[in-house]
């Protein structure tokens, strides 16, 4: 059971087409919506794809026979993929790399900044990445946190600020809605009307929350024990529409 729930969770990248954002940050279609842990992403006609060291682009066009493009070598232990904007924003267990994806086949190493060693996904919205870093693992470190970026220029990124968490997994945003995952400590829900400056709103207790995907008015959060459904509809008020528990 859990194999099924989990790999439900993962499949939904290639089952939600039209979710990508184009250089004005709005919906395009034929392409994937994953969450913040995901190692693969699609957007138009390609899939990129990391392991511990690259970054990997594959074109699609054709379903059921992907043609390798390109690769780009990024360094060590890189864990997470978030396509944003006309760029792919990956994380590592020692930094946030920014790959432009100008030429779609050929993603370029723009820009990168570097932290203390620990798991690392992330997400973006306007010109802020945000990023939860994760102590205790095999990623190795003693930092839990959400760290802030001003990607404005995604050739200098430039860390804002630095929140302190219990021990945070992956995290989402919806409109000015950012959901982090602090593991047994619940969903954390920070307006960010402000969008440097997370201001914690609410907090939803009873699960042990690893990950989320804001689709269509609805955030699928992936828990330790399945999966539960919530209507945010209003972004910063999600309300619970159904679990589903192994």
């Amino acid at each position: 059971m859990r194999t099924i729930l989990f790999s439900l969770f993962g499949a939904l990248l290639l089952m939600t087409a039209g979710c990508s954002k184009n250089n004005a940050g709005t919906p395009t279609p034929d392409s994937g919506k994953g969450g913040s842990l995901a190692r693969f992403t699609i957007v138009g006609n390609y899939m990129y794809v990391v392991n511990s060291k690259q970054l990997k682009a594959y074109d699609v066009s054709t379903p059921g026979a992907p043609v390798f493009k390109n690769e780009v070598s990024l360094g060590w232990d890189i864990e997470t993929i978030f396509p944003y904007d006309g760029n792919l924003f990956v994380g590592s267990s020692t930094g946030l790399y920014i790959c432009s994806l100008a030429d779609p086949a050929s993603p370029k190493l723009a820009g990168q900044v570097q932290h203390l060693r620990a798991c690392d996904p992330v997400v973006a919205t306007g010109n802020t990445a945000y990023v939860t870093l994760r102590a205790g693992t095999g990623c190795g470190g003693t930092q839990n946190a959400l760290m802030v970026y001003d990607v404005a220029d995604i050739r200098v990124p430039r860390m804002l600020r630095s929140i302190a968490l219990s021990g945070p997994y992956g995290l989402g945003v919806s409109g000015t809605a950012l959901y982090v995952c602090d593991g047994i400590n619940g969903l954390l829900i920070y307006d960010i009307s402000t969008r440097e400056q997370p201001n914690l709103e609410d907090r939803i207790y009873g699960h042990d929350f690893r990950d989320v995907i804001p689709h269509r008015g609805v955030l699928i959060a992936q828990l330790a024990n399945g999966v539960a459904f919530y209507d945010i509809s209003r972004p910063r008020q999600p309300a619970l529409l159904s679990t589903l528990l192994h």
